[in-house]
């Protein structure tokens, strides 16, 4: 009999994953449920052998959406949740809570930010603080505000559930962004389709932090060639000024609360922005040199 909810995780294997899925075993529920694994790299399987646990391996280098796209191929649940592999719930109810509203008939699409831990030195928890991913140390709602409502036009793929149907009926995600941004297109996609995403902040996932300088500008420069593929047939207007404001209640909300980070907050998003316009540029330069 199939599960009434699949958990879709795509995986480079870090070491992560593992704590992940025994916490995932772990998940009180009153329903079935099992986790589909997409992994890129060879596993320690030995340490994923249960009759919930299904693995497909898939080749490398595919892209974010196609991985995700995937695994609701793969996958065999009507309700489909989304968690990426260096992250972990909260509780043993995050499952049970995240797709309530929808195993309830009040929604089809559900959402949820990331929670990152501060107190990992200070660089690290000023990168954090700029919300990135899934409302990093400030929080989802600074990032993407409801407007004194439930419900957002933005979803974190890395905390996601969703009707199968809905998802299928959108198209799945766009195997054409390659880089990142699936999850602003994906959400922008449902909304002017006219399903209403719940945001369910009890559902939030803690996040591991970003370490490392390095690290951080390649991620970011990562983000800026993503920008340019979702950008490339879009107004992007409205996508600076989102930044843009999200950058100001950011640094209203330090300011405010941990003022002793403010130096090194302007300091990563000047760093930030500085990347992600290197990634963008170089990503455009490619698109005019590619044959039409």
């Amino acid at each position: 009999m199939a599960p009434l909810c699949s958990i879709i995780i795509p995986t480079l294997g870090r070491d992560s994953l593992y704590p992940l899925v025994f916490e995932l075993l772990k998940q009180r529920t009153a329903f079935s449920f099992d986790i589909v694994l997409l992994p890129q790299v060879p596993l320690k399987e030995e340490l994923l052998q249960h009759p919930q646990v299904r693995l497909f391996y898939e080749p490398p280098g595919k892209g974010f959406a196609y991985y995700r796209n995937k695994g609701v191929e793969k996958s065999t649940g009507a309700i489909l949740a989304f968690i990426d592999d260096d992250e972990l719930p909260l509780n043993p109810d995050w499952l049970s809570t995240l797709t309530s509203p929808i195993r309830e008939g009040h929604e089809a699409a559900v959402t949820a930010g990331y929670r990152i831990a501060l107190g990992q030195g200070y660089l690290t928890d000023c990168g954090s603080l700029l919300g990135f991913p899934g409302g990093g140390a400030v929080g989802f709602e600074t990032m993407w505000p409801l407007g004194g409502g439930v419900h957002t036009d933005h979803i974190c793929t890395g905390n996601l559930a969703l009707r199968r149907e809905t998802l299928v009926d959108a198209g799945g995600f766009d195997p054409e962004l390659r880089s990142g941004n699936e999850d602003v297109e994906l959400g922008e996609r449902l909304s002017r389709g006219g399903i209403r995403i719940r945001y369910l902040p009890e559902a939030t996932v803690s996040h591991v932090a970003r370490r490392g300088y390095l690290n951080f500008l390649r991620w970011n420069r990562l983000r800026g060639i993503s920008a340019a593929g979702y950008l490339k047939n879009r107004d992007g207007r409205h996508k600076v000024t989102g930044r843009l404001s999200s950058s100001r209640r950011i640094l209203a909300k330090v300011a405010a609360e941990r003022p002793r980070y403010l130096p090194g907050v302007l300091f990563m998003m000047f760093s930030q922005y500085l990347a992600q316009t290197v990634g963008y540029l170089s990503a455009k330069g490619e698109q005019k040199e590619a044959p039409a």
